[in-house]
């Protein structure tokens, strides 16, 4: 989930003006269902800092439209109260406020300063208040209102998060990344290792488990649950869902077009360029580096035209993926781009046939062929109207599907005319067969109702979900068996499988201490005293490490086996598997440290500061009288 948040805080970046910055969250979590009301002034207190109950319900509001949304993305719409309540958004708005207070008063007391200037040049180099490429008031303005955010309430938090900026670049001077430090971070992080490993698994200790039937009955009186027969339900259903129901819905040519006229953006095509690139990297990030392909890629322009464009790619671009295709990017528009983009200012300023001057971006130095272009093109009502009709008939039968469901539920009288009306309606009966009311085939509501019902009564229509959209089920149970302890006779082969496999993964884990014990640890004396077989992984990245190694499920395992040398013998657990293993090989490409050393100790430097930040908030808040406004805790109790 964070992942996807990070993807799209671009479109939610007012909300994330309040929250630039995450810390640990202290105290227990809260929760609410919805935005509430609160009717005292101060809602929280931090040392001589107070936080006004406005500003906590507005921060509160900001995060709960946020982080629906989000949701409302990622499911589709589906966005329960549970979801909600698992956010913790209360707990989230006071952690956040506090957090930031702290850091505030910690930046003056430092002796911070943040002038008027400050604040209007990060608002101008804000590219969500731009329009073509430049800061524009109207925009600027315009965005705050749709946010119902006033400019000047708006500028205190952007002051505000200057200071907290200026605390932080403060914190990272006194922070010092040597190139020692960097290295041994490339070694431990982007290293490939290969593992030489025993893995003492259980089915290598089945064979040595012996047994009799007291031994057996024992197992099978303690663990009775394992050999119940769970309860099981058969039924008969027919689901009406927006696919049954939308191509019988009727839409009027007024319809379509009032939805043409109602969605003009919807029918524009954005005007298009075929675009060709010829991209110069350079072989490391020093200045003589940068000027070497700068270099490069003007002499290659001087030789350019539209006609040998391609073949030139072809022989000089660094880019692995167009450069067999001839430089040729395909098919582009400009909103494809980050307003910022580099590339996207020069390709979409030139004209058909035009080629641009070498230029610089993130990626090296490159050269734009703009091959040919497509003007904006307005989709047709005619040309659209198949499209529309479908939308508009899966409206129509969402909105229709319960009323829809009822009708045929009440056409069928008698469970005897189930498969006789479903058949005229033109539904799809289907039947379970005898399955586990935990099973999965139906929802879990579904298949309790039909084990607790009578057999041969008529269910529903009750909602559920298919692919994430709604549908409603008719349905009854033809049978239904209770949930019974077979005899022990009866299920002696399951009861000997479960035995065998429990008794083994004893044995498997008893060796593995044992073998533990053995000082120093030795991968083939081990091996050959337990029979077990050495199994080797390829060689791989952290980023990518070997699934078949079940211990690399634990990040923790991950990080402690990357820092170790070539050689290390050591022993890890995940779940039921148990093994010991060596680093049989470790390599680290240190041409490719060299290229991205100076990166890597910016993102070093970010995550001490990041540490530090964390450190300084525990000390903050340990120092600091907080006070929350009851109101906010009994609230959430009360929900």
């Amino acid at each position: 989930m964070l992942g996807f948040f990070r993807k799209h805080k671009k479109y939610f970046f007012v909300v994330l003006v309040l929250a630039t910055l995450s810390f640990i969250a202290g105290g227990a979590y809260l929760y609410v269902a919805g935005p509430f009301k609160m009717g005292e002034d101060v809602a929280i207190k931090v040392g001589s800092t107070k936080i006004s109950t406005q500003e906590y319900l507005n921060t509160y509001n900001q995060l709960y439209s946020f982080y629906s949304n989000l949701l409302a993305q990622m499911k589709g719409g589906n966005v329960t109260e549970q979801d909600i309540k698992n956010l913790h958004l209360k707990q989230k708005t006071a952690d956040l406020l506090i957090d930031r207070a702290l850091l505030l008063q910690e930046a003056k007391r430092e002796g911070i300063k943040v002038t008027k200037e400050d604040i209007q040049k990060s608002i101008e180099k804000n590219p969500v208040f731009a329009e073509n490429g430049k800061f524009s008031k109207d925009k600027y303005l315009l965005v705050l209102r749709e946010n119902h955010l006033k400019p000047a309430e708006f500028e205190e938090s952007i002051n505000n998060d200057l200071y907290i900026e200026k605390l932080k670049d403060s914190m990272a001077k006194k922070i010092n990344i040597t190139d020692q430090m960097a290295k041994k971070y490339f070694i431990d992080n982007f290293s490939n290792i290969q593992l030489s490993y025993v893995d003492f698994d259980a089915n290598a200790f089945a064979q040595k488990v012996t047994y009799n039937d007291t031994d057996l009955k024992n197992y099978y009186n303690k663990n009775k649950q394992e050999f119940t027969e769970p309860a099981k339900v058969d039924i008969k259903y027919a689901a009406i869902d927006i696919a049954y129901l939308a191509p019988k819905e009727k839409v009027t040519d007024q319809e379509m077009k009032s939805f043409y006229d109602t969605h003009q953006q919807s029918f524009q095509t954005p005007p298009l360029y075929k675009i060709a690139h010829i991209l110069i990297k350079p072989n490391g990030n020093s200045k003589e580096d940068l000027k070497a392909a700068q270099a490069k890629a003007e002499e290659i322009y001087k030789k350019l035209t539209p006609d040998d464009f391609e073949q030139m790619a072809q022989k000089y671009s660094d880019d692995p993926y167009s450069k067999p295709k001839g430089g040729v990017l395909g098919w582009l528009y400009q909103s494809m781009f980050k307003p910022d983009s580099e590339f996207a200012k020069v390709a979409f300023s030139l004209k058909k046939g035009e080629i641009s001057k070498p230029f610089k971006t993130q990626l090296g130095y490159e050269i734009v062929y703009v091959m040919d272009t497509k003007p904006s093109k307005t989709i047709s009502f005619d040309e659209a109207k198949p499209y529309i009709k479908q939308v508009l008939q899966m409206q129509k039968a969402q909105d229709n599907l319960f009323r829809e469901s009822k009708r045929i539920a009440l056409m069928i009288k008698n469970p005897a005319d189930f498969d006789k009306i479903c058949k005229q309606e033109g539904l799809k009966v289907h039947q379970t067969g005898l399955v586990a009311i935990d099973s999965n085939v139906l929802p879990q509501n579904i298949l309790q109702k039909a084990y607790e019902s009578t057999t041969n009564t008529l269910l529903g229509p009750d909602e559920v979900k298919v692919n994430n959209n709604t549908a409603y089920i008719i349905y009854e149970t033809t049978e239904k068996k209770n949930p019974y302890l077979p005899d022990f006779d009866k299920v002696k082969d399951k009861v000997i499988k479960a035995y065998i496999k429990y008794k083994a993964k004893e044995l498997a884990k008893d060796a593995f201490l044992k073998a533990l014990t053995e000082k120093p640890l030795n991968l083939e004396k081990i091996a050959s005293e337990y029979n077990l077989k050495i199994q080797t992984t390829p060689m791989f990245s952290k980023m990518n490490p070997d699934p078949n190694f079940a211990c690399f499920n634990n990040a923790e395992n991950i990080d402690f086996i990357f820092k170790q040398n070539k050689g290390f013998v050591g022993s890890c657990s995940a779940n039921s598997d148990n093994y010991i293993y060596q680093i049989a090989d470790k390599k680290a490409d240190m041409n490719l440290y060299e290229q991205y050393k100076n990166q890597l100790k910016a993102q070093m430097k970010d995550e001490e500061v990041g540490k530090a930040l964390e450190n300084l908030l525990k000390t903050l808040k340990a120092n600091t009288k907080i006070v929350i406004n009851p109101q906010i805790v009994n609230e959430s109790s009360n929900q």
